[in-house]
């Protein structure tokens, strides 16, 4: 079997010898096993080693079924991560013990641990509605003023695109955090991921959204207990629709082991 424990938010461990992700299966698509994303994670960035992360759940993989344009971004990215309780179970269901990874924590981590490397190094945050990729970025550089963050809403003109394009390759963040929404992110980072060949990319859906204070994350009693996608529904009630591929994917995890 194969254990992950559960990482703190708050903590920052120094970077220690980390374990290479071991690569398993859900519903057919990759998914990796470790005990320190993060961590593997830093060793990349410190490398240059230019990576896309995928977070992965139910619903993204359910999704994938119909979508084969995103089922081939999930199987061309370099780490894609538990983020879901529904993901956890199937692996559970196969003697596989992996700690969920939620991949607003690890793009946080992602970034902390960005800036605390030696060398300054910037991020870039492209995606949500005006304004909001920028109210993320005074939260972060509110923390970490040594920092510099560009900043790309996601309803740029069609005129503008390859303006936008060219700044970020002159630009050749350190880490570029994607914000469209599944499966718009995954499907965007892989275009134009050899802009900026050295750089992390990460899809990170609503986070900009949390980090600007337009939106909350679950009370942690509900994260706990697996309900975080209860109180989405609470908080988003269009989201019912989206939220019938929960039972379904549940019923295959029980049905193909």
């Amino acid at each position: 079997m194969v254990r992950a424990q559960k990482q703190s938010k708050q903590s920052l461990p120094e970077l220690t010898d980390t374990v290479e992700p071991v690569q398993a299966s859900v519903l057919g698509l990759p998914i990796h096993l470790c005990d320190d994303f993060a961590g593997w994670l830093q060793e990349r960035m410190e490398a240059s080693a230019g990576t896309h992360v995928v977070t992965l759940n139910s619903e993204m993989a359910m999704l994938a079924r119909q979508n084969s344009e995103l089922a081939a971004a999930i199987r061309q990215a370099d780490l894609v991560i538990p983020d879901g309780s529904g993901v956890v179970f199937y692996l559970r269901l196969r003697g596989i013990l992996q700690a969920r990874c939620a991949g607003i924590e690890l793009a946080a981590e992602a970034v902390a641990r960005l800036a605390r490397l030696p060398a300054p190094h910037s991020v870039f945050f492209y995606g949500g509605m005006p304004g909001r990729a920028a109210a993320a970025a005074r939260y972060w550089q509110q923390q970490y003023p040594q920092l510099e963050i560009g900043v790309q809403h996601g309803y740029i003109a069609s005129e503008r695109q390859a303006e936008f394009l060219e700044d970020l390759r002159a630009r050749q963040p350190r880490l570029i955090l994607v914000g469209l929404g599944v499966p718009r992110q995954e499907s965007w980072i892989v275009r134009h991921r050899h802009l900026c060949p050295s750089a992390t990319w990460i899809g990170v859906g609503g986070s900009f959204d949390i980090w600007a204070g337009a939106k909350s994350r679950a009370p942690g009693w509900m994260s706990n207990i697996h309900l975080e996608w209860l109180y989405r529904l609470y908080r988003e009630p269009w989201r019912w629709r989206r939220m019938l591929v929960l039972p379904h994917f549940a019923f295959k995890s029980i049905i193909e082991r």
